[in-house]
């Protein structure tokens, strides 16, 4: 083997060895996010230091510095993970089925997901404060959800399902506070049926 082959051999991609540890690197840290989320929901987030984040999900505090840099970062990576899991199947169902549909039945899956709505529940109660690290990404979140379900409901009057007289605007504002509501609610007590709740408030603004 000559020495322009040997060069190039030792160029050669995945013969190094550095892939399986960036893999595992890689692996850590989504185990570590998701055991923050759990974290997160149960004890919320403004009153836990980094090293007690850290001994809750098992590991020390510098092996989360060295995934995240920061306890904001961590949070960031958490709220990502929840848009990633929850937002895809929202949105084909409300391709498929329009709106009015889909809110009873997204509040009857959420209704499985308890640690995901006390994560949101905690966290839109923290984030009220402008100096919290999440306040301007649940700012542009909840701006964004009145927007979609504007958007969706001026969809919904274009194709003749929902009852004339109605705002969009308001109405979306009506409903995304009514499914803020509902959940806190049912955060305190489960039998409350959230999608019962959804499904009055669809079959009041539909047209018949």
């Amino acid at each position: 083997m000559d020495q322009e082959t040997r060069e190039q051999h030792a160029r050669t991609p995945g013969r190094t060895g550095k892939r399986a540890p960036y893999a595992n690197g890689a692996k850590k840290r989504a185990e570590l996010v998701e055991a923050a989320f759990q974290v997160f929901a149960e004890k919320g987030y403004l009153g836990l230091s980094i090293r007690q984040i850290a001994e809750a999900v098992g590991t020390s505090h510098t092996a989360l510095l060295h995934h995240f840099g920061s306890k904001e970062a961590l949070l960031e990576a958490v709220l990502v993970l929840r848009e990633e899991r929850e937002g895809p199947w929202r949105k084909e169902l409300i391709s498929e089925k329009g709106l009015l549909e889909t809110v009873p039945a997204v509040m009857r899956h959420n209704a499985g997901i308890r640690g995901v709505i006390h994560l949101d529940a905690t966290l839109r109660a923290e984030a009220i404060s402008p100096d919290h690290p999440a306040h301007d990404f649940l700012l542009r979140r909840n701006k964004d959800f009145v927007d979609s379900v504007h958007s969706e409901l001026e969809r919904e009057l274009a194709a003749g399902r929902l009852r004339e007289g109605f705002a969009p605007l308001v109405l979306a504002r009506q409903i995304t506070a009514l499914v803020d509501g509902i959940q806190l609610a049912w955060l305190y007590d489960e039998s409350v049926d959230m999608a019962e709740h959804l499904q009055a408030y669809m079959d009041l603004v539909k047209k018949n």
